[in-house]
């Protein structure tokens, strides 16, 4: 029977201690008027509780920066600018604001809203360096605006056929592969985040199995106790040579690490998971198409390709939406591309790197890092105090965080695709068509100009 795919939302505090974005500074000019006080609707300015005549340190971190206090302000004593903690925030891609718009998500579960006045860059590295079409926008449907309630975010991870064979008779001949359907597109990895393997994973594994996605871990972790709906979210992933290392029985999904030997261990593991999808986990690098090929021809379901977090492959300067694109081509000049499926790992720091990623060409993406600002980390080499002690993150708060926080971005990739006219997920894996490539425009724009005398 159908039944809508829907996520439980509850917000909730990210920390104790509130964040300020913002650090409003008054100077030696303040006269104690109070006209700041009169004017802020959010609480930032109050007199001193014990001298009413002066007045308090500004409460810094209920700032909206609406800049009313600094406007009527008779002596320009107040200054409100980015604060030294949100400017030592992330590190490359993962930029203050990502940091904080992801905290944001997993505690409301909300899509963000950043208002007019965008003052950042209109194109950078990567996924930043494309937009996707959103010509359907200004034709809302009968079924409500985009009618996003028809549209599907559901994946097939597996290999797929191209053409059905019957008899005479009318019986199928095509031997139909093992696919796992996923009602979203987002996975999670905890193998190259060990901190997540403490007092979070268990909330992880609670959250996967809300979320219906799958929870990629190392086959050899020690496990909580597993409730009977997460069995089939857990997908082991075996290091070279140990794929009879001891793990959950019947996943629907198992991964081998890519190693000299992987052929053995795909047979072991074909031998010990007859019912399960076989996945390879291998790092992007330089040929990767080519090991893509070879990872096809030897059998291999699904193809789990690993970047860095700043979402470029090891060894090169080649970033992820130039590989999964160079790969995607490779399979299809081969036509190979409905032979496998490809996941890609690493550099999704926005919402929108989701779309992005499967119009460049992969099936599915997995979360890694954002998984861990979800919980606080700052995603950046100058945190004093990791956020993500066992002590302070419950297994109740890691649950609704991440849940929030894929919510929010589940979210945002339906208004995408409803902007593209877009209503199966399915559909946006490798349609470039639908992109404006940041290189193409500026070729576009300025191949026919020639400079100098």
């Amino acid at each position: 029977m159908y039944e809508r795919y829907h996520l439980p939302k509850k917000e909730l505090p990210l920390s104790e201690r509130p964040f300020a974005k913002n650090a409003v500074i008054r100077d030696v000019r303040c006269m104690n008027c109070g006209r700041c006080a009169e004017q802020c609707i959010y609480g930032v300015h109050e007199r001193d509780a014990k001298d009413p005549r002066v007045m308090a340190e500004p409460k810094a971190y209920l700032c909206k920066n609406c800049l009313r206090c600094v406007e009527n302000c008779p002596q320009r004593a107040l200054t409100v600018q980015y604060s030294n903690e949100y400017l030592s925030l992330g590190g490359g891609i993962w930029t203050p604001t990502r940091v904080t718009t992801i905290w944001n998500e997993s505690q409301t579960g909300k899509l963000p809203v950043f208002g007019a006045g965008y003052r950042g860059k209109f194109a950078a590295p990567g996924y930043d360096a494309m937009w996707t079409d959103m010509s359907e926008i200004v034709r809302p449907t009968r079924d409500g605006i985009h009618g996003r309630e028809y549209i599907s975010t559901s994946v097939d991870l597996g290999k797929r056929v191209d053409h059905l064979e019957f008899d005479a008779e009318g019986k199928l001949l095509t031997q139909m592969p093992k696919t796992v359907e996923l009602p979203l597109p987002t996975m999670m990895d905890v193998s190259r985040s060990a901190d997540l393997l403490s007092t979070p994973f268990e909330g992880l594994i609670k959250a996967a199995a809300t979320l219906g996605t799958l929870l990629f871990f190392p086959a050899d972790a020690k496990l909580p106790e597993i409730p009977s709906n997460a069995v089939r979210s857990l997908a082991p992933v075996f290091l070279p040579g140990k794929t009879s290392v001891q793990t959950v029985t019947s996943p629907s999904v198992v991964e081998l690490s890519m190693s000299s030997g992987w052929k053995e261990d795909l047979a072991a593991l074909r031998a010990r998971f007859p019912d399960s999808i076989v996945a390879a986990r291998v790092e992007a690098g330089e040929g990767i198409e080519m090991v893509a090929l070879e990872l096809i021809s030897g059998g291999i379901d699904v193809i789990h390709l690993l970047y860095d977090e700043q979402g470029q492959e090891k060894g090169t300067t080649r970033l992820a939406k130039d590989s999964l694109l160079a790969i995607n081509k490779a399979l299809a000049k081969e036509s190979m591309r409905e032979s496998v499926s490809i996941i890609a790992a690493g550099g999704l720091a926005a919402a929108e790197h989701v779309p992005k990623s499967l119009i460049c060409g992969a099936d599915a993406v997995v979360l890694e890092q954002a998984l861990k600002v979800a919980l606080g980390c700052h995603a950046g080499p100058s945190c004093p105090v990791c956020p993500m002690d066992g002590t302070k993150v419950t297994t109740d708060d890691a649950y609704w965080r991440i849940v929030n926080m894929v919510g929010a971005w589940r979210d945002q990739l339906l208004e995408v695709m409803g902007a593209m006219g877009v209503r199966e997920a399915r559909r946006l894996r490798g349609e470039i068509g639908r992109a404006i490539f940041y290189e193409d425009a500026e070729r576009d724009a300025f191949a026919n100009i020639q400079g100098g005398a």
